[in-house]
C-alpha cells in the first residue's frame, strides 16, 4: 500500500466533503491518527483483545502466555485499565508507540514465534464502569488489529455487533473473532455456534473474518487455532499500513455514503433538464426586461439624435420639443427603459422552471445535501440573488448606451435646408400671383387639374423632395436603430442567460464538482491502496 499517496487521497477527500459542508471530524480523525502512528516505526504491531464481560479475553492472554499476565474472573469486569503483553526484544522499540496509547502496564514474554506483535487486553466493553468502555473507544482507532473475542452466551450480544463488530470491523484490514469457552458446548453445538457466529459476520459486513474456536481454561492447548493465526507470519509494516488503509477507505466511503457519490458518481440534476430550467428562467427574465421594447425606445432615441442634423431647419426645433415635453424620457430613452425593467413585472414567474427542477430532484438527493440544494429554491433567495443578476447585466449596457449616428444624416439634412429655402422661395412666388396682376409666370397642363402655375408646381415638387428626404431618414435611423437594438439585446441575452447560470445554478454546479473530486479521490484511495 502506499502510504502517503493514500493520506494525500483522504486529504482531497475530505476538502471535497468540506465544500459539500459534510461533517469531516470522524475522516480528519482517522487522518491524524494515521500520521502520528507512523511516527512509531517497528518491527512489531499492536494487537487489541477486544470483548464484553466474562468472555475470557484475560484468561485466553493467560493462555497464550502460559502464565499470569492479567487477573481473570468470569464473574465481573476486573480488567480496568489495559495490560499489555509484549516482546522482550521490542521493549525499546515499543516504549513511545505504548506511551502513545497510554499503556502503563507491561509484562515481558521471550516467545520468539509472537515476537511481531504486543498484545493489549482491553476492559470490557460491556461493563457497569462507563470509564471502561471509554477506554476501549479510546484505544480501538490507535490499534493496529484487533482479536474480538465472544462465548457461546454473548456471541449474538447487540453490543458487540452493532457498537464494535459492525462499526469498526470495516476499519481494521486484520482481526479474528475468537469464539471462547468452548468447553461449554458440545463438539457439534460449538460447530452450529461457529457456523451461526459467521453468518452473522457476513450480515455485519464482515464476511470472510477469520473465526476461532478457543477453550481458554484449558491452558495452550485450548488456544492453539489462535496461536496459529498469531504466528501466520503476516509482516507487521503491512498491518500496519494496512489498518490505516481500511480505516481510510471506510472514512472516504462514507463520506461518499453522504455526498450520494458512493460507486459511481451521477449529478444531482440531470443535465438536460437542468439546461432546459436555466433557458426557462432566462426567457423569463428577458420577457420581463423586453427586448422588443427596448427596440422600440432605440429605435425612437436613434430618430431623436438623427433630427438635429437630418431634419433641416426644424430638426432642433423639434428635438427642443420632444426633451421639454418629456417625450423623449418615455419613448426614446433605451437606458432609463433598462433601469426601469421591475415595473414590468414580478420575477416570481420566471423562476418557477429552476425551482419545479429542485423540488423534482430533492428526493434523490442525499441527505446530508438535501438541505443546500433546498435553500437554492428558497423563493426570497432566488428572487433576490436573479434581481441582483439583471440589475448587474444591464447596468453595465446602460452606461454603455449611445445611439448610432451616421454621416448621411447630414447629406439629408443639407438637402432639407436646400428644400426649405427652395420652399420659401416658391413661396414668395405664389404670394405674387396675388399681389401682381396678369404676371407672365408660365403654367403647366396637368391633367384632370389642367393649367397649373409654375410656382404652384415648384411649391408641390419642393415639398415632395422634403417628404421624401424626411422617409429617407426616418428609415435610415429606424434602420441603425433596430440593428443597435438587436446588437444590445444579443449582448443582454447572453449576459442574463450567463449570470442567470453563475447566480444561481452555479452553486449547484460547484456542488455536483464537489461530489465528482470526492468520488475520484475515493477511486483513488482504493487504486492507491491496493498498490
Amino acid at each position: 500500500m502506499n502510504f502517503a499517496r493514500c493520506l494525500e487521497d483522504l486529504d482531497e477527500v475530505i476538502a471535497a466533503a468540506t465544500t459539500l459542508g459534510i461533517d469531516t471530524r470522524a475522516a480528519a480523525s482517522v487522518r491524524d491518527v494515521a500520521r502520528e502512528r507512523a511516527r512509531f516505526p517497528g518491527e512489531a504491531y499492536v494487537l487489541a483483545l477486544v470483548g464484553g464481560t466474562g468472555v475470557g479475553k484475560s484468561t485466553l492472554l493467560n493462555a497464550l502466555a502460559g502464565d499470569q499476565i492479567s487477573p481473570a474472573s468470569a464473574r465481573r469486569p476486573t480488567t480496568s485499565e489495559p495490560v499489555a503483553w509484549i516482546p522482550a526484544e521490542r521493549r525499546d522499540e515499543l516504549a513511545d508507540l505504548l506511551a502513545w496509547l497510554g499503556i502503563g502496564r507491561t509484562r515481558e514474554h521471550r516467545a520468539g514465534e509472537l515476537s511481531d506483535v504486543a498484545i493489549l487486553d482491553l476492559p470490557d466493553v460491556d461493563s457497569i464502569a462507563a470509564a471502561h468502555r471509554e477506554r476501549v473507544d479510546e484505544l480501538l482507532p490507535r490499534v493496529d488489529a484487533v482479536a474480538w473475542v465472544v462465548d457461546p452466551e454473548k456471541y449474538a450480544d447487540d453490543v458487540a455487533h452493532t457498537a464494535y463488530l459492525r462499526e469498526w470491523g470495516p476499519r481494521i484490514a486484520r482481526q479474528l473473532v475468537v469464539l471462547n469457552r468452548a468447553d461449554l458446548l458440545s463438539r457439534a453445538d460449538a460447530q452450529r455456534v461457529s457456523d451461526d457466529l459467521r453468518a452473522r459476520l457476513a450480515k455485519d459486513g464482515l464476511d470472510g473474518t477469520d473465526v476461532a474456536v478457543a477453550q481458554a481454561s484449558a491452558g495452550a492447548a485450548g488456544v492453539q487455532d489462535v496461536r496459529r493465526w498469531l504466528e501466520s507470519g503476516v509482516d507487521a509494516k503491512r498491518i500496519v499500513t494496512s489498518r490505516f488503509g481500511a480505516s481510510a477507505a471506510d472514512a472516504a466511503h462514507s463520506l461518499a455514503r453522504d455526498a450520494g457519490v458512493d460507486g459511481k458518481y451521477g449529478p444531482l440534476v440531470d443535465p438536460a433538464r437542468r439546461a432546459r430550467a436555466l433557458a426557462d428562467v432566462a426567457r423569463g427574465a428577458l420577457a420581463i426586461i423586453d427586448i422588443r421594447g427596448l427596440e422600440r425606445q432605440a429605435v425612437a432615441a436613434t430618430r431623436l439624435a438623427a433630427r438635429p442634423r437630418g431634419a433641416g431647419p426644424l430638426g432642433h426645433l423639434t428635438s427642443f420639443v420632444y426633451r421639454v415635453t418629456g417625450r423623449a424620457r418615455v419613448a426614446a430613452d433605451p437606458a432609463g427603459y433598462l433601469r426601469r425593467w421591475r415595473s414590468r413585472g414580478p420575477l416570481a414567474p420566471a423562476l418557477e422552471p429552476l425551482r419545479d427542477l429542485i423540488a423534482t430532484a430533492l428526493p434523490s438527493v442525499p441527505p446530508a445535501l438535501r438541505g443546500r440544494v433546498a435553500d437554492l429554491s428558497t423563493p426570497n433567495t432566488l428572487e433576490s440573488r436573479l434581481s441582483d443578476a439583471i440589475d448587474r447585466s444591464l447596468a453595465a449596457e446602460a452606461a454603455k448606451f449611445v445611439p448610432p449616428t451616421s454621416a448621411l444624416w447630414s447629406v439629408i439634412g443639407l438637402g432639407q435646408y436646400a428644400v426649405t429655402a427652395v420652399l420659401l422661395f416658391a413661396a414668395l412666388w405664389f404670394a405674387s400671383l396675388f399681389v401682381l396682376h396678369e404676371p407672365n409666370t408660365g403654367s403647366f397642363d396637368v391633367p384632370v387639374l389642367g393649367p397649373v402655375p409654375a410656382p404652384v408646381m415648384l411649391l408641390a415638387g419642393t415639398l415632395l423632395v422634403g417628404y421624401v428626404l424626411a422617409n429617407l431618414l426616418r428609415l435610415h435611423a429606424g434602420w441603425l436603430g433596430r440593428r443597435w437594438a438587436r446588437r444590445v439585446g444579443t449582448v443582454i441575452t447572453r449576459e442574463v442567460t450567463a449570470r442567470v447560470n453563475d447566480e444561481i445554478l452555479l452553486p449547484l454546479e460547484r456542488l455536483d464538482a464537489a461530489r465528482e473530486q470526492l468520488s475520484r479521490a475515493v477511486l483513488a484511495l482504493e487504486k492507491d491502496r491496493a498498490a
